[in-house]
Formats: C-alpha cells, sequence, structure tokens
C-alpha cells in the first residue's frame, strides 16, 4: 500500500469502525464518537502478531486489520503475547461506562500502545489524563506515538498496581488489564465520589470507595477479557502444561459446549481463579474437548467422549462441576447479577445480596 493515500483512507476507515461501533450500540456519546473518528489507531498500532507469530505491519492486511472491531497483539514477551490494542467496542464501552465530565482527571492503568489515553486525551485534555505501564520498551513507544497523533498526556514507567500517587486523587481510574483483586493503592488515590472501572474475572466491576480501606461496587453485563495485569517483566509467561492425566477418566457432569457460556466463565474465573484453558473444536467450530491447568502443577483434560481425567494436588474439574451446579441452581446468572466488597480483611464477590452466595477472590 502506498503511504501517500493513508491518511484519508485511514480517516475514510475510522469513520466507518465508528458507525459499526454506533450501529452495534456500543458507542452512544457524541463525543466519544468524535474520539474515534479523529484519533488515528494506526499510528499507535504500526504493527501487530498474528496467532502464529507473523509480525505484520504496512500492508493491506495490517491496514484491515487496525480498522476492524478486534484486539491485536502488539508485545510478546519470550515468545508469549504480554500487551495489546483491545478491541474498539470493548474500548468504546469502558471509555462511556466512565461517565466522565469536563474537568475529569483520570488515570489509566495499562498504557499499551497508547491509543486509549490518546481517546481519553482528545476527549479530556492532555493535562487530565495519567497512563501507565510496567516496562519502557511498552511507555517509551506509547509515548511517541502519542507525540505523533498530537497528544501529551503523563506516561509512566512502572507496576500499575501501585497508580501513580504523585498526580492523585484521580476522579476515574480506568484499568485495562485483568486483575485477580483490586490493588488498594488505586483506592487510595480516587476522589471521595471517584469510582475504579476494572476487569475482575472476565467482566466489568465499577468499584467505590467508601471510606479508608473501603470499599463497594458492582459488575456491568459486558464480558471483559484482558491480558493479567503484570509486576515484573516476566509476568504473564503462559505457564507451562503439566503432563496429562493417565489412566481411565470418568463421566463428566459438565459439558464441553458449557466451556464456551460467558456467564458460566465468569463465575469459574471467581471461583477457580488463574486457570489456563486449551480447547480441541470441532467442525463446526464448537469445543468438543479441552485441557485446563494452573501454577500449581493441577491439570484437567476432557475427552471428546465426555470422560474427564484429573491429576495434580487439586481437582480442578471437579471444582469447575461444582461452581457450574451453583451456577445452575442460581439461574444462570450473568455478571450484573454479582458486586464485589472490599475491606481491609479481603475482598468478596458476592451473588444479588451483599450477604448472598459469596468467593473469597484472589484464593
Amino acid at each position: 500500500m502506498t503511504t501517500d493515500d493513508l491518511p484519508t483512507r485511514a480517516a475514510e476507515a475510522r469513520r466507518a469502525l465508528a458507525r459499526t461501533l454506533v450501529g452495534a450500540g456500543d458507542l452512544t456519546d457524541p463525543e466519544w464518537r468524535r474520539a474515534f473518528e479523529e484519533v488515528p489507531r494506526h499510528v499507535f498500532v504500526p504493527y501487530f502478531y498474528a496467532p502464529s507469530g507473523e509480525r505484520i505491519s504496512g500492508d493491506d492486511r495490517w491496514f484491515t486489520a487496525v480498522h476492524e472491531d478486534r484486539s491485536l497483539v502488539t508485545h510478546r514477551t519470550a515468545g508469549a503475547a504480554t500487551s495489546s490494542s483491545s478491541q474498539p467496542s470493548l474500548m468504546a464501552t469502558m471509555l462511556e461506562a466512565l461517565a466522565v465530565a469536563e474537568g475529569t482527571r483520570v488515570l489509566e492503568i495499562g498504557a499499551g500502545t497508547g491509543y486509549n489515553a490518546a481517546l481519553l486525551a482528545h476527549r479530556l485534555g492532555d493535562d487530565h489524563v495519567t497512563t501507565v505501564d510496567l516496562a519502557e520498551d511498552i511507555t517509551g513507544p506509547a509515548r511517541e506515538r502519542l507525540a505523533t497523533a498530537g497528544y501529551q498526556p503523563t506516561v509512566i514507567t512502572g507496576d500499575g498496581s501501585l497508580g501513580a500517587p504523585d498526580r492523585a486523587p484521580y476522579d476515574r481510574i480506568i484499568v485495562t488489564c485483568g486483575l485477580s483483586t483490586v490493588p488498594p493503592a488505586l483506592l487510595q488515590q480516587l476522589t471521595n465520589d471517584g469510582f475504579l472501572l476494572a476487569p475482575l474475572g472476565n467482566a466489568l466491576a465499577r468499584v467505590h470507595p467508601t471510606g479508608p480501606g473501603t470499599a463497594t461496587g458492582r459488575f456491568l453485563p459486558h464480558g471483559a477479557f484482558f491480558m493479567p495485569l503484570r509486576h515484573t517483566a516476566s509476568d504473564g509467561v503462559p505457564t507451562r502444561r503439566p503432563p496429562l492425566p493417565a489412566g481411565p477418566g470418568r463421566p463428566s457432569t459438565l459439558p464441553a459446549a458449557t466451556i464456551a457460556d460467558n456467564h458460566f466463565r465468569f463465575l469459574a474465573g471467581i471461583a477457580v481463579p488463574g486457570l489456563t484453558w486449551q480447547y480441541d473444536l470441532g467442525e463446526d467450530g464448537g469445543i468438543t474437548g479441552a485441557r485446563v491447568w494452573h501454577s500449581d502443577g493441577s491439570i484437567a483434560q476432557l475427552q471428546p467422549d465426555n470422560t474427564v481425567g484429573e491429576a495434580g494436588p487439586r481437582p480442578l474439574w471437579t471444582l469447575l462441576e461444582e461452581a457450574h451446579r451453583t451456577y445452575q441452581d442460581a439461574g444462570r446468572p450473568a455478571s450484573d447479577r454479582y458486586g464485589v466488597t472490599i475491606t481491609r480483611e479481603g475482598q468478596r464477590v458476592w451473588l444479588d445480596e451483599l450477604d448472598g452466595l459469596s468467593w473469597i477472590l484472589g484464593e
């Protein structure tokens, strides 16, 4: 593709993407629509990695992908994907959920390419946006691309779980990486009437501080799959799969198709956190088998005949079957039936009511 007509083609493609997001109901605020139409995503994603590991840049495949509603892997560590440009529809959902107004100060955890920070800066102004990411090889290019696109929010290299206390307090904190628990330092950096929006499990939680070390919130009816928050440069590399279970399996009460049910997967991610999944797909694209394991060495394998084997210190499939029974007994709840409570003693996700069925986060 030629570079001469790139700005014109990209502007047209951005407007088309914005129309798609509006048509799907993901983008309803005219100010955010203007940001998606005017911030050049191709500047922030000059290349991405295909699932095969191939680096794609500068051709029609790259241009098309950058202007589609899809997430794109943009950084790899030891061969594993550790940073990405999120799916635009999810970005739009999260940005609108922030409910910002003129003067709102926002901290973003997970700068990535810098694209989301540019959208925030377009809406709120550079001085009102701070973004943090772990490594200079991520924040350095993000800072350069922001400048190229005409934005200069504050970009900080550091552990996102610690926030950016020197620029606190913030009216909103948006986390664009997966959390197993809410970092207490982030809650301490919010204004009294501010809130944090973050992926917990595979759904978005909006969490409001209620006092020193305490907070409460509800989950939104939106799925949110993100790469996990990294504390060190080696974090985020997938756990090597333990040896598969040996010997005959037993009948499974958890059907393979249920694994694709996002509402169940939310509860599974809360009840049995930290799992890595691998699937077998049939000709129709449905799941016919799976392997699931944990860094503690536990592993389970579901066969196409719906038998399952387990090995390691914990019976993972048995735990998932228990979670599935809970899910069915509760009427197959979506994520917006859950809430979260945070105290100095711990963090707890509950179903329907504060004193209802609950799970301790991080266990």
